[in-house]
């Protein structure tokens, strides 16, 4: 039903060529915790593990949006030496009490009944399941569950994809959650890749609205097309995602920034320029700040980088194009 539109990601890799992530991005509090090596990596696994379908997930007064709201979240948490980052206080309390805390991490008064995290008895047993293992398996010790995989991703049974595969959390076969995962680590500098040649683009929802906009993705069946368009409720987005995945390989290695760079390039502008209104036709953003200009080195933010040569901004039709809509907590 859909293919690789080969010229249009080239176009779109020949723009990025001259743009790059601001350094700060990387400079971040989260990915800078004052914190030792065991307990960065609980943040960055629990907190990539939880990381889905956040629509929901707001701090009106701090303007805190998803993923945003999630990192300032566990920030707190090790600033206030919270138990949620402690697998064995999780497996020796009572689920429900373990989903409230969590919950009240992101209320904006700390009652959990005024979270906007949804999905909590979902979110909750992901942490409990990955606890357990840790308690059982690892003396508590997520680090050692890492460096049992001696930096690779696949290696006989025993690779980070494998072995974090089998978690409810990170079961995704196109491992979104656990490349995440992996690239805060990396980028905070707690876990080095031996086999990075193997790593799978972090493919979500806001990275595959921009791909079809652009027109990196062919359409061979215009029903399927015009689904998309309509936002209809599918069974499953197997087709687009698989096809956004080839993509993203493509752009990222002809602009020469690499594929985990990708994700800090097209998440944000998914986020922000190209959502429900897009910059190129609406000449305003979904959020303010703009993401994508806060991560991004650009001279100016009036148009879009890509409004050149995208499909959506002269095609009302491609504009109106949406990420397959399907239930999942793959990403």
């Amino acid at each position: 039903m859909v293919e690789v539109n080969h010229i249009n990601c080239h176009q779109a890799a020949e723009i990025l060529k001259g743009i790059n992530i601001r350094p700060d991005f990387y400079k971040r509090k989260f990915l800078n915790l004052e914190a030792d090596r065991e307990t960065k990596l609980r943040i960055y696994l629990f907190s990539a593990a939880i990381c889905h379908q956040t629509h929901t997930l707001h701090h009106s007064a701090l303007n805190l949006w998803g993923w945003d709201y999630l990192e300032k979240g566990f920030i707190q948490m090790l600033e206030e030496k919270s138990q949620l980052l402690s697998p064995e206080w999780i497996i020796s309390t009572e689920v429900p009490a373990v989903r409230n805390h969590l919950a009240s991490f992101y209320s904006p008064d700390g009652t959990p009944a005024k979270s906007s995290l949804d999905r909590l008895d979902e979110r909750t047993s992901m942490l409990v399941e990955l606890s357990k293992h840790m308690v059982e398996y690892h003396a508590s010790h997520v680090s050692d569950f890492i460096d049992q995989s001696c930096g690779l991703l696949l290696h006989r049974e025993n690779g980070l994809y494998q072995r974090l595969g089998k978690f409810k959390a990170f079961c995704d076969p196109q491992k979104k959650k656990i490349t995440f995962f992996l690239k805060l680590a990396m980028d905070a500098r707690v876990i080095k890749l031996k086999d990075p040649q193997n790593l799978i683009p972090i493919m979500d929802y806001h990275m595959q609205r921009v791909l079809l906009r652009l027109g990196c993705i062919d359409f061979t069946d215009k029903n399927y097309f015009n689904q998309l368009r309509k936002q209809e409720s599918l069974k499953s987005d197997e087709p687009v995602r698989s096809a956004s995945i080839e993509a993203i390989k493509l752009i990222g290695e002809a602009s020469g920034h690499g594929i985990l760079k990708m994700n800090d390039f097209f998440w944000p502008l998914g986020r922000s320029c190209c959502n429900k209104t897009t910059l190129c036709h609406d000449q305003s953003c979904a959020k303010s700040p703009c993401t994508f200009e806060q991560m991004t080195e650009i001279h100016s933010h009036k148009n879009c980088v890509f409004e050149q040569i995208c499909e959506g901004s002269r095609n009302d039709e491609y504009r109106e194009l949406w990420e397959p809509i399907v239930n999942t907590h793959y990403y």
